[in-house]
């Protein structure tokens, strides 16, 4: 279990905070509300999903790191009974039917032997009075979608099946049963998993994943109950990010008798509305009723798109002094003007450029606040980029200036990661020893805290191109 110390748990929701309660209506099902006011920061949702590995590194259960000798499990979940060939990867090829086998062997096996013996579990009609990860009755209460039944009719799942129940004949618990009924228990257990598998389980990317935009191999996949209790908001009040298995979700700031609302994966101030409304009805299944979508609020000219590749014009430039040619033709308060300065740091002049550099990264941080992003996680990576230049003694830059520039990084990275960015501890660390005025400290540190954000922001190793495009322009334009 990932320990985060400043949590303080609900008694009758332990996975949530001691500030919130369990609503329920007919509009939007179950909900987290506000019992008091939860300033930002706050840690408002800690929970210990039910998980399993995708990448083959990562311990099948936990998704700790695992070492070279071929276990698929660490030391510490060695002890959990599950049939070899799901946890080796056997089963890696039937999607969410892996978590779903998985979610019938980590709960109590009367459980799961119970629900032959009675109807399928309801949606609930009501707010619940205690709800805990621990109890199988919290994944029951979630929506199912009913119409992955169709596949247990597919060979490869009931060939697959077969298999999982033909290995549980000398289990102490399974193995008391005969075959067909067996095989009938462990078909239904997995059907009802399966179908709240499909409507609410998770796929896990790592801080640093995210922060790299690294999607190509995620950590994992998992069911969490609680979690999913949190509805989803185009402009959320609530920030989650996965630490392994357990899902950590902190508040942006919100009001007694507010609801705590999330972003499924699209947000006003970063798409388009055909982007959040195609998205949500696409990926989630279902329309949104958030504010900015029932009133068709956009920002749809700060994030539509005038450049075709801006990775391209960032290579194609002659040096990184060329950005204006690109941000002239942006409008401020446009998403790709951030993009391109993203592109344009990773350029090897950018080293050389560095006072330009520091510019373009005030303008980054600038540009987001026309779009209202003026304090959220999204500005960590700029702010990372100008304490490096200015504690690395890279740009002219006041005191005050090099003090204001760590103060807030270290807040923004408590506030919304307490403590879990890759940086964070650096970043404490710098904090202190610039209170203390331990200037080789500080030297050292800040050596470290490059080395630390390249491994994060990977930086591509060009320098760009001295020779026009064919077309004898240095960038492809959208003409809508």
């Amino acid at each position: 279990m990932v320990s985060v110390p400043s949590f303080r748990p609900n008694s009758n929701f332990p996975q949530l905070c001691d500030k919130v309660t369990v609503g329920w209506d007919a509009r939007r099902g179950r909900f987290v509300q506000a019992t008091e006011d939860i300033p930002i920061g706050t840690v408002v949702c800690v929970e210990q999903g039910i998980t399993v590995n995708v990448d083959q590194s990562k311990c099948y259960r936990c998704l700790k790191q695992l070492g070279d000798d071929g276990f698929a499990y660490c030391e510490g979940c060695e002890e959990f009974y599950e049939p070899d060939a799901i946890a080796c990867g056997d089963f890696d090829g039937l999607g969410i039917f892996k978590l779903s086998a998985h979610l019938v062997f980590s709960y109590p096996f009367l459980d799961m032997a119970n629900l032959i013996r009675s109807n399928d579990p309801e949606i609930p009609q009501s707010a619940p009075t205690y709800l805990s990860t621990k109890d199988v009755t919290s994944v029951f209460q979630l929506t199912p979608y009913r119409e992955i039944g169709e596949a247990f009719k597919e060979p490869p799942l009931q060939a697959a099946i077969n298999k999982i129940v033909a290995s549980l004949k000398d289990d102490a618990n399974w193995g008391r049963l005969e075959y067909n009924s067996r095989l009938v228990t462990f078909t239904k257990a997995l059907r009802i998993m399966a179908e709240r598998c499909a409507k609410n389980a998770h796929t896990i990317y790592g801080i640093d994943q995210m922060e790299a935009k690294d999607k190509k191999v995620p950590l994992g996949t998992g069911l969490f109950p609680i979690s999913s209790i949190f509805n989803h908001s185009c402009t959320p009040n609530v920030y989650g990010f996965f630490v392994r298995n357990t899902f950590i979700f902190v508040s942006r700031g919100v009001k007694a008798g507010e609801e705590l609302v999330d972003s499924y994966g699209v947000t006003y101030n970063q798409h388009t509305l055909q982007q959040r409304t195609e998205f949500l009805k696409n990926v989630s299944g279902f329309d949104c009723h958030c504010d900015s979508c029932v009133q068709n609020k956009s920002l749809d000219s700060e994030l539509e798109k005038s450049f075709n590749d801006l990775e391209l014009c960032a290579k194609n430039a002659s040096s990184i002094l060329d950005f204006s040619q690109y941000g002239d033709y942006l409008k401020p308060g446009s998403k790709e003007t951030e993009d391109l300065i993203v592109e344009f740091g990773k350029r090897r002049d950018a080293e050389v450029y560095t006072e330009h550099m520091f510019m373009l990264w005030k303008k980054f941080v600038e540009n987001a606040k026309l779009r209202g992003i003026d304090y959220d996680p999204y500005l960590i990576h700029p702010y990372i980029e100008m304490v490096i230049l200015a504690w690395n003694d890279e740009v002219e830059c006041s005191e005050e200036e090099k003090a204001s520039l760590l103060f807030i990084t270290h807040r923004l990275l408590r506030n919304f990661y307490v403590g879990f960015h890759p940086v964070s501890d650096i970043i404490s660390e710098l904090v202190d020893q610039s209170a203390k005025n331990e200037i080789n400290q500080i030297r050292n540190t800040v050596e470290r805290l490059i080395a630390r954000s390249r491994s994060v922001w990977e930086h591509t190793d060009y320098q760009g191109s001295q020779k026009q495009p064919e077309n004898g322009n240095r960038m492809t334009v959208i003409h809508n």
